[in-house]
């Protein structure tokens, strides 16, 4: 069906919202009836690895290991990014708009993500860059009869988007409580007495505290939303028709805040050296804490040496407290008459510029953990949900419903630390995201599905041990929203990501001898 043919599709909501008009989606950041309500359709900002594992990524963390990713879901994850890494991404988004009589497509290829992390201090981590918040497009109408005037057709359209300018800063405060334990008096104390047990008891209490990071987002929210109703009198000889526009700036501040909490499993022993009677295995002291192990007399380190690593869990939660975005609205009220293409005006009924107001922004929580086993796989899971029940335009509430999202996430890559054939060092990730809208229609709460798969596949330059400091990553995303029930409409998403992470050295002092 051409686009043309879709001015006919229905749409009835809460706020009867009957035909939806093809428009030109290149001038548009979004594509969607629903982005009519609130502030428009919330973004889904997240980094490379955070869209290819579903969204989610509260309770990620890198290691030491390269390549070393960035992560916006979490700023407390910023501590462990040993590595500077800077990230750009595009995002082509292919949808389409269906009932049960009718549907169109629509594409638009927007700026994904910029991000910049690079690590301060051991103990601090910071990362700044730009990512859209929400967006607004769409174009719809609804015909109706007047008594004593005759039809009349409500047009809705509206366009723009909020953009994100964030900076971010991860901290461990405790990261030296195991150091500073063992240079005090206390320790001195338990040492003397020889209390090894107090000592490891204590020990084990530092390195945990050593373990917890805390973080904050600042970001400043910025970029308009226009809004234009028109009424039209189709047949009518004497009745003007109206146009009433409103443009709304956005200019304010918003914090998040996150914490994770890191300990790896203990380290698994070789299963050759488990299986090994004693007498046939012997433990020789090369120097300081150095052994070579030697098999029925020979040397066989390869073989026994204790090296494989135990799996690495990470806890996280985020949080954001309802904030008042500061907005500024003019107001623009006009009579016309439609003549062809052209609105010949005829009078301005109404104009107000620079009104103050404010959007007030519900509080928002979330937690989910990872799992990783070296470089070899990933896991990861969230939980979050906002409260947008309590989110008004100045003293209006929106009468939006709280809103909640699952995601789960899965990276694999089959040669570990960067070694092998290609095929064998890309890092492939699927994942998976429900999320409940806080839209409501027909006393039907939306609700939003989808599958990502991605690839991140490693550029030519390597370090000296072979492992690649940059990756460019493709993300596919398939999902829909909504339904063809109840006059309602359905969305069909494809998204397609494309980016590039980059890991640098930056700041180094280089010794010679």
């Amino acid at each position: 069906m051409k686009v043309a043919q879709f001015c006919t599709l229905l749409l009835s909501g809460v706020i009867s919202l009957p035909v939806l008009h093809a428009q030109n989606p290149s001038v548009l950041q979004t594509v969607s009836p629903y982005s009519r309500f609130g502030i428009g359709e919330l973004q889904q900002n997240g980094a490379m690895i955070n869209s290819g594992m579903g969204g989610g990524g509260i309770g990620m963390r890198n290691d030491t290991l390269i390549p070393q990713f960035i992560n916006f879901a979490n700023p407390a994850s910023l501590t462990s990014n040993k590595l500077v890494a800077y990230e750009i991404s595009l995002l082509s988004n292919t949808v389409q708009l269906s009932n049960a009589t009718a549907n169109a497509t629509f594409n638009r290829t927007t700026l994904g993500s910029f991000a910049l992390t690079f690590p301060i201090k051991q103990w601090w981590g910071a990362s700044f860059g730009i990512v859209p918040y929400s967006s607004v497009g769409y174009n719809v109408s609804n015909a109706d009869s007047l008594a004593g005037i005759g039809p009349v057709v409500y047009k809705y359209e509206g366009s723009g988007g909020v953009n994100q300018v964030f900076l971010s800063n991860g901290f461990r405060p405790f990261a030296n409580a195991p150091k500073q334990y063992l240079l005090s008096n206390k320790y001195d104390k338990l040492k003397l007495a020889s209390d090894t047990i107090a000592i490891k008891k204590q020990l084990r209490f530092k390195k945990n505290l050593s373990n917890i990071s805390i973080g904050i987002q600042t970001s400043y929210l910025f970029g308009s939303l226009s809004n234009i109703r028109r009424d039209v009198f189709p047949d009518s000889l004497y009745t003007f028709n109206t146009k009433i526009s409103k443009r709304t700036l956005f200019s304010d501040g918003y914090l998040n805040y996150g914490i994770q909490y890191a300990f790896s499993l203990r380290k698994s022993l070789n299963p050759k050296y488990i299986s090994m009677p004693d007498s046939n295995v012997i433990r020789k002291k090369i120097i300081r804490n150095e052994f070579s192990y030697l098999l029925n007399g020979q040397k066989d380190t390869a073989a026994l040496f204790i090296n494989v690593p135990g799996i690495r869990v990470s806890f996280g939660a985020v949080c954001s407290l309802p904030t008042q975005i500061n907005t500024s609205n003019d107001w623009l009220g006009q009579t016309y008459k439609q003549v062809g293409t052209i609105e010949q005006i005829r009078d301005t009924i109404l104009n107000e510029k620079n009104i103050e107001s404010y959007v007030t922004i519900p509080a928002m929580y979330g937690f989910g953990f990872s799992l990783k086993s070296n470089s070899k796989w990933l896991f990861q899971a969230d939980y979050m949900t906002q409260l947008w029940s309590k989110a008004s335009r100045g003293e209006i509430n929106y009468g939006l419903k709280n809103s909640q999202r699952i995601t789960a996430g899965l990276q694999l890559q089959p040669k570990a630390n960067g070694r092998g054939k290609y095929m064998g060092v890309i890092q492939y990730r699927i994942g998976a995201r429900w999320n409940q809208t806080f839209l409501e229609l027909n006393n039907t709460q939306l609700t939003e599905s989808s599958v990502n798969f991605g690839m991140a596949m490693p550029c030519p330059y390597r370090t000296k041990l072979g492992e690649p400091v940059s990756r460019a990553t493709v993300n596919f995303e398939y999902g829909y929203r909504g339904t063809t029930d109840l006059n309602l409409i359905r969305e069909d998403f494809f998204r397609l990501t494309i980016g590039l992470t980059i890991n640098d050295r930056w700041f180094s002092h280089y010794k010679y001898d």
